[in-house]
């Protein structure tokens, strides 16, 4: 083994024992990611699969994570997810300046690789767009991070299994339904469309597990409800409104924020003093996002990627929360 590899193992190492409340092993995945994409290239035995991963520039048409605030502001308007991806890329920010001031680091990967954002960046997406998980930690699993996504049968669940030689293990995903020769193989993330936006970079159509992300609630010392605040799985909650269920929790929290009496049961939070609040909440939501697809917008602007996906991600909130108010909460029970 050279210096250079004892010292690159090393760092890993270092990274791999850090003692965090959450290490996932992401930190040390990027490090590795730059390495043998950026340093090694070529002459890395990941070649043939890197050279398969979409470029920083493919990548800045579609991930979030390289969206110009500016953009947002425009084309994501009335919509959390805005929010959402923008306390996303600060983490990413966050990350990357721990990384970029870390010596070890910078001595082994070099400034050219560290100090370039871009770079970093792109691992960044990568490993939030194609992490496979078992274990309560990320892995980069070659092939395995190749099949596509859709919303149909069981969610996909990634294992550690015996191989014949036994000395390796393999990690197996096993197809949720029939596939037939021929046909493409397909999982189920399991996620909403938002998520899928945000750490993927595209949307689906016919989501079953999709839901509107509604965020930026929260309890002030000075609310009617403050002391009742251990109610609540939160102070600062998020909502995932996509059923009757969801609306319930919605209201639940409405009732302990603006001190209203908690009902016996999860329908009685539905009752005709909260639903006033629900309306409100629900009917400004709705505006925002109506006001923000009135922009006028040429058809040019929207063969963008990323602007399409902006555009397409506002409809599918307004969608829902017009299905919210229509079904659950305007219709008297």
């Amino acid at each position: 083994v050279d210096d250079k590899s004892s010292d690159f193992a090393s760092l890993l190492r270092k990274y791999s024992e850090l003692n965090t409340p959450y290490n996932d092993g992401f930190d040390m995945l990027l490090l590795y990611l730059l390495h043998e994409r950026f340093l090694l290239k070529e002459q890395s035995r990941w070649w043939p699969y890197l050279d398969l991963l979409p470029s920083i520039e493919e990548l800045s048409t579609f991930h979030p994570l390289f969206f110009e605030e500016e953009e947002m502001n425009r084309y994501l308007a009335g919509s959390d997810v805005r929010g959402f991806i923008l306390r996303y890329q600060q983490r990413a920010a966050d990350r990357y300046a721990a990384l970029s001031s870390d010596l070890d680091a910078n001595l082994v990967l070099g400034s050219d690789v560290l100090l370039d954002k871009e770079k970093v960046y792109w691992a960044t997406a990568i490993i939030d767009s194609r992490s496979i998980w078992w274990g309560g930690k990320r892995h980069i699993s070659p092939l395995l991070d190749l099949v596509n996504a859709d919303s149909q049968g069981a969610a996909h669940e990634t294992k550690r299994e015996d191989s014949e030689d036994v000395n390796q293990k393999l990690a197996v995903t096993r197809a949720s339904r029939h596939v037939g020769k021929g046909e493409q193989v397909f999982e189920n993330y399991a996620q909403p469309n938002y998520l899928l936006f945000a750490y993927h970079g595209f949307l689906l159509e016919d989501n079953a597990n999709d839901c509107a992300l509604l965020d930026g609630l929260f309890i002030r010392r000075n609310d009617p409800g403050a002391k009742s605040a251990h109610l609540l799985r939160s102070r600062t909650p998020t909502f995932c409104i996509r059923d009757l269920a969801s609306i319930e929790e919605l209201a639940h929290f409405l009732r302990v924020k603006h001190g209203l009496a908690s009902g016996n049961s999860s329908a009685a939070n539905l009752d005709d003093d909260v639903r006033p609040l629900l309306i409100d909440l629900l009917e400004g939501r709705v505006a925002r996002l109506m006001e923000a697809m009135s922009n006028d917008v040429d058809k040019e602007t929207f063969a963008l990627p990323r602007l399409n996906l902006m555009r397409q991600m506002v409809k599918n909130d307004l969608m829902h929360f017009q299905h919210a108010l229509k079904t659950h909460v305007l219709v008297q029970n």
